[in-house]
């Protein structure tokens, strides 16, 4: 799993004043323990690691949801700009 985008870290901790890094940390940390059990074995493991994460957001990142979906835009726009622009013409007709 990788860590998340430094730009997204940078904007949850500007949306959330005071954010500490070991808040967003510890919600990586608990997403890649979730990423690891099998869920037909580790149901319960799974909800517990869900629940507290969702609490650990709820109490140090409220805006979490809202700064991934403006970051998710603002990144597919940036891939958009850098798409190469590819021009099409018209085959020259043989003589």
């Amino acid at each position: 799993m990788e860590p998340l985008h430094p730009e997204f870290r940078a904007a949850l901790k500007a949306a959330h004043p005071g954010l500490a890094d070991k808040d967003i940390d510890r919600s990586e940390d608990l997403w890649a323990e979730r990423m690891h059990c099998d869920p037909e074995r580790e149901a319960a493991r799974i909800a517990s690691l869900d629940r507290e994460r969702l609490e650990l957001i709820r109490r140090t990142m409220p805006h979490y949801s809202a700064v991934a979906q403006a970051f998710k835009e603002r990144r597919a726009r940036q891939q958009v700009d850098a798409a190469p622009k590819v021009t099409v013409s018209p085959k020259k007709p043989e003589r």
